[in-house]
């Protein structure tokens, strides 16, 4: 269990350093892409974009087991697709390109979550669950700490879409780190059709056996 927490608490680092970072870049470099400095009302459609694909893509948590037999396949899957989204929103700077990759990347943001909570929940039995939870999201704001000053640098020396490429280029290192957690192959890691906290270890394993999945 230690391990393969820290191989998460590792990838929380880059995934959740970098997407705040994301959210608020998105606004300004929108204004850029539509050419208007003073059309305040695309800044609000990027974060009302972000809240409906978040409500979006917590819909849709529930069919993952239809597609995915584990939560790690889902974690690794939405690290990929969220790296590939920030790297075009940077090499493809075009105002409506810029738009659906905004649309993907919050959907699978909102998809990812819950996904991540369960699956941690299940490694940790719970009389250590709050420490552990509490250093994992230290681990995600201290990340933030240090990776948003140094985007923000990025675009201010560069541009907006080379801090975007370079947001990919910090994102996919948390790949490596997600696909040794999968092959630990934990107790929590087969996924239910109702996607849900996992109890402990004791309850995945049950999962487990019903279910047949490795």
């Amino acid at each position: 269990m230690a391990r393969l927490g820290a191989w998460l608490m590792l990838a929380n680092v880059f995934t959740a350093g970098v997407p705040i970072y994301a959210f608020y870049a998105m606004q300004p470099y929108l204004l850029q892409l539509y050419g208007d400095p003073k059309a305040y009302g695309i800044a609000g459609l990027a974060a009302a974009i972000v809240g409906g694909a978040q409500i979006g893509g917590g819909f849709l948590v529930p069919y993952l087991a239809r597609i995915f037999r584990r939560r790690t396949s889902v974690l690794l899957t939405a690290v990929v697709l969220s790296t590939v989204a920030l790297a075009l929103i940077g090499f493809m700077p075009r105002f409506w390109i810029a738009i659906v990759l905004l649309v993907l990347w919050g959907l699978v943001f909102a998809t990812v979550t819950p996904v991540r909570q369960a699956f941690v929940n299940g490694l940790v039995p719970s009389k250590h669950r709050a420490t552990v939870l509490s250093f994992d999201s230290l681990m995600g704001s201290g990340g933030g700490v240090v990776i948003q000053p140094i985007l923000g640098k990025v675009a201010d020396v560069w541009s907006y879409p080379v801090s975007y490429a370079c947001s990919a280029a910090i994102q996919a290192l948390a790949i490596p780190l997600v696909w040794l957690a999968r092959r630990e192959q934990a107790q929590s890691d087969p996924l239910t059709a109702r996607e849900a906290p996992v109890a402990g270890p004791e309850t995945s394993g049950a999962v487990k056996r019903r279910t047949g999945r490795r």
